[in-house]
């Protein structure tokens, strides 16, 4: 019997501190935008605002921020109150995200690495590169047990075994797209994006 109720006070603690929230997108003129992203703390969330521009998820634990992005429109930010009710108003050419981590390399800024990887481990924040060069992007889960991020070397989509042979030295600039700035790629940018700039 006290087994049956530690069981029940158990499951009924886990539902005390989950929250259900429905968030709804909606555009300048009052219209639900349908396909919006939805950012929890700045993490993309894997589904989508639905045709009503709905989206509803169950919180463990409530976020600081909240965040509703479209890229045709652009990005709505507030901070989360508690509510379990938001409605997000996106209006274009407002709280554009400036989420993007950039170095512009000066000469010979580059000259003292061996490879890329070299380049690019510790001085991105968020950037984790392992001892084997495998790279991913914080604030990214695994998706499908890859969180290899997309890499785009002078405006086109290239392998890690192309990215990997880039000489530090003929690198112009680096930039890293987290967030709402990776939707123009798509699923192929779920992981992050990293855009490189060559001289």
């Amino acid at each position: 019997m006290l087994v049956l109720l530690g069981a029940l006070l158990f499951c009924f603690n886990i539902n005390a501190q989950s929250k259900k929230i429905t968030i709804k997108v909606k555009d300048a003129n009052n219209k639900p935008v349908a396909g919006a992203i939805i950012l929890l703390d700045n993490v993309k969330q894997k589904r989508w605002t639905n045709s009503k521009g709905v989206f509803k998820t169950t919180l463990k634990s409530d976020p600081k921020e909240i965040s509703a992005f479209h890229p045709n429109i652009g990005i709505k930010k507030i901070k989360y109150n508690g509510s379990e009710n938001i409605t997000l108003k996106i209006k274009e050419g407002t709280d554009q995200p400036i989420l993007t981590e950039s170095s512009n390399l000066k000469k010979g800024d580059s000259g003292q690495f061996d490879n890329i990887y070299d380049y690019l481990r510790g001085k991105f924040p968020g950037v984790n590169i392992s001892s084997d060069d495998v790279i991913s992007i914080r604030g990214y889960g695994s998706i499908n047990g890859n969180m290899t991020p997309l890499f785009v070397v002078n405006g086109s989509n290239v392998s890690q075994e192309t990215f990997g042979q880039i000489i530090p030295n003929d690198i112009k600039s680096v930039t890293i797209l987290k967030g709402p700035e990776t939707a123009r790629y798509g699923v192929r940018g779920s992981n992050g994006v990293i855009v490189i700039t060559t001289k």
